[in-house]
C-alpha cells in the first residue's frame, strides 16, 4: 500500500523523535533538519499537514540540539520560530505543544517559575489541544510544581494525567504520573506511600523511563538513610542514562551520589562526583544544579575537615567560598535558589566556628529562615546541628539544648512515620552530626550526668519498633518462602562443592540474595504507628535506682575521642571513668572471639585447644581489668553499649560468673515483672545438631506444659504463628549471623532459615527469648550507629529478655546449660539471675548473653 503525503511526514517525524530518545541528539538533529528544507519543496506548498510537520520539526530540533550543544539561547530560538509559524498557520492546538516545550526547557535548566508561567500559558490552549498533548502538558507542569514544592497544585495535575492517560489507553504516560505522585508524597514526608507508589510506575515502564524514575527512587532512599542501597539504584540508573546520553540526568545521578557517599564517608570520591556533576551542568547551561552540585562538594569537603581537622585559615578561606555560593542561590531567586542558599550559609557558619569566628557564624545564620518547610530531613537536622553547635560555643546551653531537641523531635517524626526495623536503624545516620555536637558539648561541661543526657538522647530517637503488626503482604512472604527454597537447595550441595557443583550452589545462593533483597524492598513500602520511646536522663535513672532500693550498678558505655569511657550509676551516684583507648579494647575483643570459635570446634588438636584456652583466659581477665574494674559492680550489672561491645561475653568476665549481668544498646528503663507461674511456653528444636531434640524435650520439661516443635513440624511459618503472646520461647538451632545483610540473619528451621526479617511486626511484648544457636546474639552495628541482627530485632519486638550466644555455642554445652536455665526461670528468677546460675559450674566460659532492658 502507497503512504499518503501526511503519513511520510509523520513516519519521519516519528522516526526523529525516536532517535533522539535513544540519545542520538546529533543525528535526530540531522533528520529534523533535513525533514524542514524538504517541507520547501513545491510538493509539499499545499499539503494539510506541512504546518503540523514544520512546528514539530522545529521543536524537535530545538529540543535534539540542546541536548548535544547545551545552548538553550539556541533552542528557544528555534521554539520563538515555532511559536511564530503557528501564529501565522496555524493549527492552533500546536501553541499548546510549544508553550509546554518552552517550559520544560526552562525547566531543564532550572528557570523554574519561567517554566511555571510558559507552561500557565500553555494551557489557555488546553481544550483545544489534542488529548496526548494535553495531558504531557499537565506531567511537565505537575513535574514543575514538584519543584517549586507546591503539592496540592502538583498533586491536581498529576492525577489529571492519570485520569487522561487511562481514558488513552497510554501505560507510560500513566507510569510517569504515578511516579511523580509518589514523588509528591516524598516531599509531604511519606516515604513508604513514595516508594510503593514509584515501585508501582516502575512495573512495565519502559528502560528509559525507568531509568529516570531510579533518581527520584534514589532521593527517597537517601532521605531515608538506605543510603547503600540508593548508591546501588544510582549506579543502575547511570548505566542505562549513561547508553542514552542522557547528560543532565546522568548529572543528577552524579550529584546524589555525592550526597550517598559523604554519609557512606567515602569524601574524596563524593567530591569528585560533585565536581564531574557540576561540570555537566555547566556544559548544559543549567545555572541552579551547577550550584547545588558545588553545594554538594562543599558538603562532603566540610564532612572531611570534621574527621581529619582543619587549621583557622583554611576554614576562613571555605567559609568565604561557601558564602560566595549562597550569593549565587540568592541570585537565582527564592524558589529555584532554596537549593543552594541555605545549605551553602550553613556550610559557611560551620566553618566560621571551625575559624574560632562565633560572631561570623552567627551574622550568616541569622539569614537562614528559622522555619525550612519542607526541605529534605538532612538539611534540617543539619540547621539544628549548626544552631546547636553556636549556642554551645556561646556559652548557651539552654538554647542549644532546645536546638538538640527540635532536630531530635524531627528524627523521631520520621521514624514514626516508617515502619520497618530496616527503615528505623538507618534513620539514625541522620542524626550522627547531631548527636556528635551533643556529646561533644556534654563531654566539654565534665559532668556525667550531661554526658548520659547527651548520649541517651540520640539512642532512644531511633529505638524500639515501627510496627505494632506484621504487614499482611503475601507477596513478601512468597519471595522468603523462595529464598529460603534456594538456600537449602544450595545447602544440600555440600558446604565445600567443587567443579559445576560449585558453580550450583553459587546460583542458588545468588538468587536466593535476590529475593532476600525484593522482600526487604518491599518492607520499606509499609508505615509504621510505633511512638519514639523517651529517653532516659540521668536524673530519671537515679530516682529509679534510688527509690527501688536497687544494688544495681548500671554502665553507660561511650566512646569518643576515640577512648571509651563509662558512665556509672548507681543509688548513691553517678560517676564518669575514661577507660583505654578503643581500638585497643576492640582488638582484644577480636582476639577474645577468635580464641572462643577454636574451643567451641570439637576437630581442633588439643594443644591447639589448651593454648586457646589459655589465651582466652587472658583476654577476659584483661576485659575484666579494664571494663569492669573501675567501676566496682558487686551486684547486679546492667551494661549499656555500642558497636563491639555487645560481641563481649559478660557473663562470663571473672568477676561476673554467678552474678546477674545483662546487656542493651541503650537504656531502655523499664518497671520490673516477674515471668508468670504459668506463661505460655514455645519450644522449637532445628534439624542437624545432635543435642537438639533432647535438649528441647528437656527444655519442655522444666516448664511441665509447653508447645513443642521439631522435626517435621519445626518449620517457619508454624514457629512464627506461635510466637504472639508466648512469654517464654526456646528456639535450640542452627544460628548464622549475616555480617553484610543482618535482617537476613537466621536459625535453620526444617523448611530452612527462619530470618529476622521475617519477624519484623511480630508482638513479642513480655516474652523471654532464648537463641539456643551460634553467634545469634551477635549484631552488625550501622551507619548511625544502631546494632541490627537477630537479637536487636526481637528486643525491638518488645522481648522483654533475650538470651543469645555472641560466639559459637557446642551442643554439649547447650544440653547442659538450657534445662537448668529454664528451671531457675520457673522458680521466679530473672532472665539475668536464672544464667548466672546456669552457666556459673561450666568448666569453660560460655558465650552466651543476657540481652534486655534495664527492668528494675
Amino acid at each position: 500500500m502507497t503512504r499518503s503525503v501526511g503519513q511520510t511526514l509523520r513516519a519521519r517525524l516519528e522516526f526523529a523523535s525516536a532517535t533522539n530518545a535513544r540519545g542520538r541528539h546529533a543525528r535526530a538533529a540531522q533528520l529534523y533538519r533535513t525533514l524542514l528544507a524538504d517541507l520547501e519543496e513545491p510538493a509539499f506548498a499545499t499539503d494539510p499537514d506541512k504546518s503540523y510537520a514544520h512546528v514539530r520539526a522545529l521543536i524537535g530540533l530545538a529540543i535534539s540540539r540542546f541536548e548535544y550543544e547545551g545552548d538553550v539561547d539556541r533552542s528557544l530560538d528555534l521554539l520563538e520560530e515555532a511559536r511564530a509559524w503557528v501564529e501565522a498557520h496555524g493549527p492552533e492546538d500546536l501553541q499548546l505543544v510549544v508553550g509546554g516545550q518552552r517550559g520544560l526547557l526552562r525547566l531543564r535548566t532550572g528557570r523554574v517559575v519561567e517554566a511555571v508561567e510558559e507552561m500557565d500559558a500553555a494551557a489557555r490552549f488546553i481544550d483545544v489541544a489534542r488529548p496526548l498533548d494535553a495531558a504531557v502538558l499537565l506531567l511537565n507542569r505537575g513535574s514543575l510544581h514538584l519543584e517549586l514544592g507546591n503539592l496540592g497544585r502538583a498533586e491536581s495535575d498529576l492525577a489529571e494525567v492519570v485520569r487522561r492517560a487511562e481514558d488513552l489507553g497510554d501505560a507510560l504516560l500513566a507510569s510517569k504520573a504515578q511516579h511523580n505522585l509518589g514523588y509528591a508524597k516524598y516531599l509531604g514526608g511519606d516515604l513508604p506511600s513514595a516508594l510503593r507508589d514509584m515501585e508501582e510506575a516502575e512495573r512495565g515502564a519502559p528502560d528509559r523511563h525507568a531509568s529516570v524514575g531510579l533518581i527520584d527512587k534514589a532521593q527517597v532512599l537517601l532521605e531515608a538513610g538506605l543510603l547503600s542501597d540508593a548508591d546501588a539504584t544510582l549506579a543502575e540508573a547511570r548505566e542505562h542514562l549513561a547508553r542514552n546520553r542522557m547528560v543532565r540526568d546522568v548529572a543528577e545521578v552524579e550529584l546524589l551520589r555525592a550526597q550517598c557517599l559523604v554519609g557512606l564517608r567515602r569524601y574524596a570520591e563524593a567530591q569528585r562526583q560533585a565536581r564531574a556533576a557540576a561540570a555537566r551542568f555547566d556544559r548544559i547551561g543549567n545555572d541552579p544544579w551547577a550550584a547545588r552540585a558545588r553545594v554538594a562538594e562543599l558538603q562532603a569537603r566540610l564532612a572531611e575537615d570534621r574527621s581529619v581537622g582543619v587549621s583557622i585559615g583554611v576554614a576562613r578561606r571555605r567559609a568565604a567560598r561557601a558564602l560566595a555560593l549562597a550569593d549565587v542561590g540568592t541570585s537565582l531567586g527564592a524558589a529555584v535558589g532554596r537549593g543552594v542558599t541555605v545549605p551553602a550559609q550553613l556550610l559557611a557558619a560551620e566553618w566560621f566556628l571551625a575559624a574560632k569566628d562565633p560572631a561570623g557564624a552567627r551574622e550568616v545564620l541569622s539569614q537562614v529562615p528559622g522555619h525550612l518547610g519542607r526541605v529534605a530531613l538532612p538539611l534540617r537536622l543539619q540547621h539544628q546541628a549548626v544552631t546547636a553547635q553556636l549556642a554551645f560555643a556561646a556559652g548557651e546551653r539552654g538554647a542549644a539544648l532546645r536546638a538538640v531537641r527540635r532536630g531530635q523531635r524531627m528524627l523521631a517524626e520520621h521514624r514514626e512515620g516508617v515502619g520497618s526495623v530496616d527503615a528505623i536503624t538507618a534513620s539514625a545516620v541522620h542524626g550522627v552530626r547531631l548527636g556528635h555536637v551533643d556529646v561533644a558539648a556534654a563531654l566539654r561541661t565534665g559532668r556525667a550526668s550531661a554526658l548520659l543526657d547527651a548520649v541517651e538522647r540520640g539512642r532512644a530517637t531511633v529505638a524500639g519498633s515501627g510496627r505494632v503488626r506484621p504487614p499482611s503482604d503475601v507477596e513478601s512472604a512468597e519471595l522468603l518462602t523462595r529464598a529460603r527454597q534456594e538456600i537449602e537447595s544450595a545447602r544440600l550441595l555440600g558446604a565445600n562443592p567443587s567443579g559445576e557443583r560449585l558453580e550450583r550452589r553459587r546460583t542458588h545462593l545468588s538468587e536466593a540474595r535476590r529475593l532476600q533483597e525484593a522482600a526487604r524492598r518491599r518492607a520499606w513500602q509499609e508505615g509504621g504507628g510505633a511512638a519514639t520511646p523517651t529517653a532516659v536522663t540521668a536524673r530519671r535513672l537515679r530516682s529509679a535506682l534510688t527509690s527501688r532500693s536497687s544494688s544495681t550498678v548500671v554502665a553507660d558505655f561511650v566512646v569518643a575521642d576515640e577512648s571509651l569511657r563509662v558512665l556509672r550509676a548507681d543509688a548513691s551516684g553517678l560517676s564518669m571513668v575514661r577507660l583505654a583507648p578503643m581500638v585497643e579494647i576492640g582488638e582484644r575483643i577480636r582476639r577474645t572471639r577468635a580464641d572462643l570459635d577454636v574451643l567451641a570446634n570439637d576437630l581442633i588438636p588439643a594443644p591447639m585447644r589448651a593454648a586457646a584456652r589459655a589465651s582466652l583466659e587472658r583476654g577476659l581477665a584483661w576485659l575484666d581489668r579494664e571494663l569492669l574494674a573501675p567501676i566496682d559492680a558487686q551486684g547486679d550489672l546492667h551494661v549499656a553499649a555500642r558497636d563491639l561491645l555487645l560481641a563481649v561475653p559478660w557473663s562470663s568476665l571473672p568477676s561476673r560468673v554467678g552474678r546477674r549481668t545483662w546487656v542493651n544498646s541503650w537504656i531502655d528503663l523499664q518497671e520490673a515483672a516477674p515471668v508468670p507461674a504459668d506463661p505460655d511456653v514455645v519450644v522449637v528444636a532445628g534439624p542437624g545438631l545432635r543435642a537438639a531434640e533432647a535438649e528441647a524435650e528437656a527444655v519442655a520439661g522444666a516448664w511441665g506444659s509447653a508447645t513443642l516443635l521439631s522435626g517435621e513440624d519445626a518449620t517457619c511459618a508454624a514457629t512464627i504463628e506461635r510466637l504472639p503472646g508466648a512469654g517464654v520461647v526456646h528456639l535450640a538451632t542452627h544460628g548464622k549471623h549475616e555480617t553484610d545483610n543482618p535482617l537476613f540473619s537466621s536459625l535453620r528451621l526444617a523448611d530452612g532459615p527462619l530470618f529476622a526479617h521475617e519477624l519484623d511486626g511480630v508482638d513479642l511484648r513480655g516474652a523471654v527469648v532464648v537463641l539456643s544457636a551460634c553467634e545469634a546474639g551477635l549484631s552488625s552495628v550501622r551507619i548511625g550507629g544502631e546494632p541490627l541482627g537477630l537479637t536487636s530485632v526481637l528486643l525491638r519486638l518488645g522481648a522483654r529478655a533475650v538470651v543469645a550466644s555472641v560466639a559459637p555455642l557446642r551442643d554439649d554445652v547447650a544440653a547442659r546449660v538450657m534445662p537448668e536455665f529454664h528451671g531457675e526461670l520457673r522458680a521466679g528468677a530473672t532472665p539475668g539471675e536464672a544464667l548466672a546460675t546456669a552457666v556459673a559450674s561450666e568448666d569453660e566460659p560460655v558465650p552466651l548473653v543476657c540481652f534486655g532492658p534495664l527492668a528494675l
